[in-house]
């Protein structure tokens, strides 16, 4: 029973309010657990410290007092909406899920309810569910700028970048100084090829938000920056104030290492790539063991299939694959520039399927050949579909899926009309580019260490030996070196190979306009340029752990 009175209760709960809204959260905090301890139903109590908590980042106490609250309130809609925020936030999807379907019943069809069901559906990379449910909450009146930058960002997802655009911008309008959508709408710019636009932006995200590591590995890849450019004290500053393990470290790594490239200062440049790879590698190890079975478990699958005759699919694109870091957003933007080609791009839609079905055959015990080719041209076939939705105007369109030099044969078996263009570079300047660039977390892992790389380099080149003498004439080999020796000669030669007449624009292919978001988003908008051929002598001594593990170079 509580042993203030009600006068008493309110007055307290009027203090701790008045210290939350004023920021001393601290305090607030303090306050409310107090008034807790004499009256442990209080929803009020509960719900406002479930918010502090969550501003403080302490997610398991925030959620209990959220809980709390809702067994006082149950039908309480803010409550809900304030704990959803919380658990979309949540690492763990399954926490969101779980109280979406909680939530259900008391929010309904609101516009609120319909945000974090699209925000739910962009996680699982449902994007036209998700676009069809943040449409749904901005009609319905939900015009905060977080929903307008999801829906941007779901909107770049289907490739629709003139009304994401417009999203981000609306966004911008209501919260001028938000980092995060100034983030996305660099990143956009860039990738459409408005170079100097992106860098205007991005430089807007650093100014309101100096400590955001992302927004300097961005400034980086769209500039090429001077001794005295002021971003880099600052990235200094930034990389300085964090503690081991902190999440930030590579972007900032990476971003300094670039820094030091561009301003000649190049021994201080594998001092930050090294910071930075080593994070990364502890964070997410590469497992060399099992890729090293994965390959030679396609290898024997091949062998098995090969020769069955069976159904095939009318999917014709033209895949370009290769190392990550190779030529291949170079070799796709020639391809892009003619005229009945439309560029892709990483689509990562074919071929994770693909994978799939090989991952579940992978014993061989039972395998059944005519069943596994059957299901990868139905996958081919949807594959087809999606192409059709995605480029509706599109004669040819090009997929720069990295991975799909590992099942090259496969996809050549169940796609005879497709075309594919494998890119080669020295692996000196192919393993320097993997180990100075930052990629998506989690992906490409061996790229975070020199020994790693080149035991990576050496396995895609084994594969791509096994498919020149399994599947010879089913690709077109191109060497970075030559393209950029010989622009016009092997341009010529790679649009012949895909069966396209020659067109002049594919020489103009930096005037191309089109999305390109890869590392080399930047680069493409220029002529070819021959700075990154043998790059790597200027870090020979740097690079030794790689050219010891990779050993003797065919050149």
């Amino acid at each position: 029973m509580a042993s203030l009175s009600k006068d008493q209760i309110k007055a307290q709960f009027a203090k701790a309010r008045a210290a939350q809204e004023k920021g001393r959260l601290e305090e607030a905090e303090k306050g409310y657990k107090r008034l807790l301890r004499d009256v442990p139903q209080l929803a009020e109590a509960h719900f406002n410290l479930a918010e502090i908590l969550a501003k403080r980042g302490r997610v398991p106490e925030a959620a209990q007092h959220f809980e709390a609250a809702l067994a006082q309130r149950p039908g309480e809609a803010a409550i809900w909406l304030s704990y959803l925020d919380l658990a979309s936030r949540h690492p763990n999807p399954k926490n969101f899920d779980i109280l979406r379907k909680r939530a259900a019943p008391v929010l309904g069809k609101s516009a609120a309810f319909s945000y974090y069901e699209g925000l739910a559906a962009l996680r699982d990379e449902r994007w036209e569910q998700a676009a069809a449910f943040l449409e749904t909450a901005i009609h319905g009146g939900a015009r905060q700028a977080s929903v307008y930058a999801e829906y941007g960002l779901v909107l770049v997802e289907l490739k629709k970048f003139d009304l994401a655009m417009e999203q981000f911008d609306k966004a911008l309008a209501i919260a001028p100084t938000h980092d995060l959508v100034l983030f996305r709408k660099a990143s956009l710019l860039q990738s459409v090829g408005r170079i100097d636009d992106a860098r205007a932006v991005i430089q807007r995200a650093i100014d309101v938000a100096p400590k955001i590591a992302r927004n300097y590995a961005l400034y980086a890849s769209l500039t090429k920056m001077a001794a005295d450019d002021p971003n880099i004290a600052r990235m200094k500053t930034a990389l300085n104030s964090k503690s081991s393990g902190d999440k930030d470290i590579p972007a900032l790594g990476y971003g300094l290492a670039k820094a030091m490239e561009d301003s000649g200062q190049n021994t201080k440049v594998f001092s930050y790539l090294n910071k930075a790879n080593s994070a990364l590698s502890k964070a997410y190890p590469y497992d060399i063991d099992a890729v090293e079975a994965s390959a030679e478990q396609i290898r024997e699958l091949f062998a098995r299939v090969k020769n069955i005759d069976g159904p095939t699919s009318k999917c014709a694109p033209i895949f370009v694959t290769g190392a990550p870091r190779s030529g291949t957003t170079l070799v796709e933007q020639i391809l892009a520039s003619h005229s009945t080609v439309e560029g892709g791009g990483e689509l990562a839609i074919l071929q994770p399927k693909i994978s799939e079905l090989l991952t579940v055959s992978r014993d061989g015990s039972d395998l059944n050949g005519e069943v596994l080719l059957a299901q990868a041209v139905k996958a081919a076939d949807d594959f087809q579909k999606q192409l059709t939705a995605l480029f509706p105007e599109a004669t040819t369109v090009t997929d720069k899926s990295i991975s799909s030099y590992a099942t090259l044969g496969f996809l050549a078996k169940i796609m005879p009309d497709a075309r594919f263009v494998v890119v080669r570079r020295d692996p000196r300047d192919n393993a320097l580019s993997l180990y100075k660039n930052q990629f998506r977390e989690g992906l490409h892992r061996y790229a975070n260490d020199l020994g790693d790389i080149a035991f990576f380099l050496r396995q895609f080149e084994q594969m791509v030996e096994f498919w020149r003498d399994q599947s010879p004439t089913k690709f077109h080999e191109i060497r970075y070196e030559q393209l950029i020796a010989e622009p016009e000669a092997q341009s010529r030669a790679l649009v012949a190979a895909v069966g396209l007449d020659w067109e002049d624009a594919c020489l103009s292919f930096y005037e191309t306009k089109r999305e390109v978001r890869t590392l080399s988003a930047t680069q493409v908008r220029q002529p070819m340029y021959s700075s990154s051929v043998g790059a790597w002598k200027k870090f020979e001594q740097d690079m030794a752990p790689f050219i010891k593990a990779y050993g003797a170079i065919d050149t």
